[in-house]
């Protein structure tokens, strides 16, 4: 669950609770008001009754029925007995009618001289009434007509409740998505960042919100990052180019002091040991001044359309005049209906590299110096396999093998610097292409580039 839709599930659940909790306060506070006005409203005919019958000598049993039966404030199916302290009736407004209340009824009433209790059919309220030092029961019986209306606020009431929370909840997740949009599109934005577009800024606005202040905030750290990146690259390329002309210089000495003549044994195997260890710091800086370059052409894209045949040819031909011996068996395969179609966009000079490193460390980590290479063309991509025979390196994810400075377990006797294979990857990723490294048999390497055609 995002963001948005936490805040709009807690806000409407929030304001759920609130309302149901006012529509329950206000439903049994009114049935509360409506039973107590009933109860006050029949003790007061109960009450008017007995004193019209007990109190008042001109009335009389006969005349208190009149009286009753004529009432303008008759109660809806209203009953009253009234019984003296002995418990005998000695009223009643409806012969047919009783109003059965047993003798412990009865006690209880005398102790706490009103008693109301709601039965299915009616009310009855009780009354203790004294007068003349004389005891009286009064009991009246009618049936509350607002029930009904009653009923009537409780429909009202749930459909207030689910009307108000359904419209609170399609408003709080509009509303929501909608003053959370600068955040979706921080992130669309965010997502479009790399290493080679790091001028992405995000967009601000007029308001003074929190919205536009980490917007604010963000173009400032990314500000920071971009310069120090810039001083990262620009630091690697002029130490890259100025640490190359003094070990070029070393490495000439070197090699004139191993063409003197009159050298002991041991002089001339510690020069070439150095020499040695100087022509791999050589390889590293060309490394780095090539990254630095990778860099600085990513921020310029020029790219050309290319046959992938003619680059793999180019790098064989640079490859025989370092190794004499080097050779390569190449193929090339048709997995798709339409013409054999070779060529990708890219830069030429990048990619003779790819395939320079590529099939140098195939010849060089080979048991036999004779690579593999074959082109299959596929539905809109380009697949490169290279393979060769020979140690494999013994490394549990093969993905840490394009990792800068990471040499696998078979290249323990060979010298290298472990940065060639990560530059690979980072001018295949320039070409939106992808690399990967696979063992297929105990002593079978496979590399695999797919382009987009």
């Amino acid at each position: 669950m995002n963001l948005k839709q936490r805040f709009s599930f807690i806000f409407s659940c929030l304001f759920s609770a609130l309302l149901a909790t006012v529509t329950l306060t206000v439903y049994f506070l009114f049935a509360h008001f409506r039973q107590d006005e009933f109860s006050a409203l029949m003790a007061e005919k109960a009450q008017t009754t007995a004193k019209l019958l007990i109190e008042v000598k001109e009335i009389d049993y006969k005349m208190q029925k009149i009286i009753d039966s004529n009432s303008i404030n008759k109660l809806y199916n209203e009953h009253t007995q009234i019984y003296n302290q002995d418990k005998k009736l000695i009223y009643n407004t409806n012969d047919k009618l009783a109003i059965n209340w047993t003798s412990a009824e009865l006690d209880q009433l005398k102790l706490q001289h009103r008693l109301f209790k709601k039965n299915a059919k009616n009310d009855v309220l009780g009354l203790y009434y004294t007068f003349d030092n004389k005891a009286y029961f009064v009991l009246i019986a009618a049936k509350d007509t607002y029930d009904e209306k009653l009923d009537y606020l409780r429909y009202l009431l749930v459909g207030a409740f689910i009307i108000g929370t359904v419209i609170v909840w399609i408003l709080s997740f509009s509303l929501s998505k909608r003053a959370l949009k600068p955040l979706d599109n921080f992130r669309k934005s965010i997502q479009e960042i790399t290493d080679s577009n790091l001028k992405i800024r995000l967009s601000e606005v007029k308001k003074e919100d929190e919205i536009n202040a980490l917007a604010n905030s963000f173009n400032q750290m990314m500000d920071r990052i971009d310069n120090a990146y810039n001083r990262q690259k620009e630091f690697t390329a002029n130490a890259s180019h100025e640490l190359r002309t003094p070990v070029a210089r070393i490495t000439a000495q070197l090699e004139n002091l191993l063409n003197r003549d009159g050298l002991d044994q041991v002089t001339r195997s510690n020069i070439a040991s150095i020499s040695e260890d100087t022509f791999q710091l050589s390889e590293i800086i060309s490394s780095l001044v090539m990254l630095a370059d990778i860099n600085s052409r990513e921020h310029n894209f020029s790219f050309t359309k290319l046959r992938l045949d003619e680059i793999v040819f180019n790098a064989v031909t640079e490859l025989s005049k370092l190794y004499p011996d080097f050779k390569l068996k190449f193929e090339i395969e048709n997995n798709a209906k339409n013409d054999t179609n070779l060529e990708i966009s890219g830069d030429e000079t990048l990619l003779k590299i790819v395939f320079v490193n590529l099939l140098k460390n195939a010849f060089i980590y080979s048991d036999n110096g004779i690579p593999e290479c074959v082109i299959k063309q596929k539905y809109q991509h380009l697949e490169l396999y290279i393979t060769n025979t020979g140690i494999v390196p013994d490394v549990e994810d093969t993905a840490t093998l394009f990792t800068t400075f990471y040499r696998g377990s078979n290249t323990k006797h060979i010298s290298g610097s472990g940065i060639g294979l990560s530059i690979v990857q980072r001018v295949l990723k320039y070409h939106n292409a992808d690399i990967a490294y696979q063992i297929i048999d105990k002593n079978t390497n496979l590399v695999i580039i797919r382009f987009s055609m």
